[in-house]
């Protein structure tokens, strides 16, 4: 009988102890979101404060944890907001909005998966500083890395607008000390940095060593650029406008002959080739005669008085020819002149020391006008 006794307290006492227990532990759910868009959260750390009991949320966000004082605080918390910490006695089906951290991007490297505090950082990674980006006018990024990361070499192979610099870390690791680096841009592989606008890049992280490979593979082997692309804050509304303004001078550095001139010192040079012996001899030579720019034989109307058309007769291509009474009737139409032959010619037109100053027609060209002007 004694130890029937004994028995019914004991088991009296420990069914009083489990629901003890029991009552002491509280359950509680929730949804984490983003406080700026609703989306529901994955990922997110849960934490019991004081304790190491904690959770993370599920692919929609939501998240259970038992917990064992009513009277304390779970924290949450996940890479890029600020952590919250919220009483247990609150948290029942509770929707939990986290707010993007306000942490600035000097102070944190992206690192591929994440960010980490510079000063904790032990790999070798650059960070391009946005004063570069913001001072100049570039047509891609790469331009605004010359310079300015240690162990990065840019080299602009041509001068063609538009054209990509090679980019190539620490020599490169092909045999030919080529290679360039794996471009990332908010998590996307891209093919190069031409087609990122240098006015949408909030920051560009240069991973250089061996332990970037870790996370891109064998791709990485020669670095990897990381960019960054500005964005929108929750509750904040900022509009930016740039305005670049220049004056520019047309360099023409070069004073052109007019029709006159270009008639008098090109035939003059005919002579003096021909003089010299470059340009056959003086006896048997017809360069002045001939038809071309620099030469009489040119036409205005054939024997049957017809005019000749350039597109059909080489002839009727150039204006220079010997002043006649067929062609003077060319001097009523705009831009036709004449003028003194500058070198002696014979009835042929052909160079002759004996010879006369014949009067010359044409029409009046300024290359200046269809030069470079």
């Amino acid at each position: 009988m004694k130890n029937l006794k004994i028995r019914i307290f004991f088991i009296n006492f420990l069914l009083l102890f489990s629901c003890t227990l029991g009552l002491s532990q509280i359950k509680i759910n929730g949804t984490v979101k983003d406080a700026g868009s609703g989306i529901t959260l994955p990922g997110v750390n849960i934490l019991v404060v004081g304790t190491d009991i904690g959770t993370v949320t599920d692919v929609d966000g939501t998240f259970t944890l038992n917990v064992d004082n009513p009277n304390g605080e779970i924290s949450v918390s996940m890479i890029g907001y600020a952590t919250k910490n919220i009483p247990v006695s609150e948290v029942k089906d509770l929707e939990i909005l986290l707010e993007e951290s306000a942490t600035t991007l000097d102070e944190l490297v992206v690192v591929g998966y994440g960010t980490v505090k510079k000063s904790k950082l032990i790999s070798s990674v650059s960070k391009l500083d946005n004063k570069f980006l913001e001072t100049g006018i570039r047509s891609n990024p790469a331009q605004a890395l010359a310079g300015t990361v240690s162990g990065l070499r840019v080299v602009n192979t041509t001068g063609r607008p538009g054209a990509l610099p090679n980019i190539v870390l620490r020599g490169g690791t092909n045999f030919d000390g080529t290679g360039s680096p794996l471009v990332i841009m908010d998590g996307q592989i891209r093919g190069s940095l031409g087609d990122i606008n240098p006015e949408e890049i909030e920051s560009i992280e240069v991973l250089k060593d061996a332990s970037a490979t870790a996370i891109y593979g064998a791709r990485a082997s020669n670095g990897v650029i990381l960019v960054t692309s500005k964005r929108g804050a929750a509750g904040k509304s900022a509009v930016t406008f740039k305005i670049r303004r220049g004056i520019s001078d047309l360099n023409v550095p070069y004073n052109f002959l007019n029709a006159e001139d270009y008639i008098k010192w090109t035939r003059q040079g005919v002579v003096q080739a021909m003089i010299n012996g470059t340009l056959g001899t003086v006896a048997a030579n017809t360069a002045l005669s001939a038809i071309g720019p620099r030469g009489t034989g040119n036409l205005y109307k054939d024997a049957s008085g017809n005019i000749v058309d350039g597109n059909y007769s080489t002839a009727g291509i150039w204006s220079l020819m010997r002043l006649t009474d067929t062609n003077k009737e060319l001097l009523g139409k705009p831009g036709w002149k004449t003028m003194k032959d500058a070198v002696k010619t014979n009835a042929a037109g052909n160079y002759d020391p004996n010879g006369t100053n014949a009067d010359l027609i044409y029409k009046d060209f300024n290359y200046g006008d269809f030069g470079l002007n």
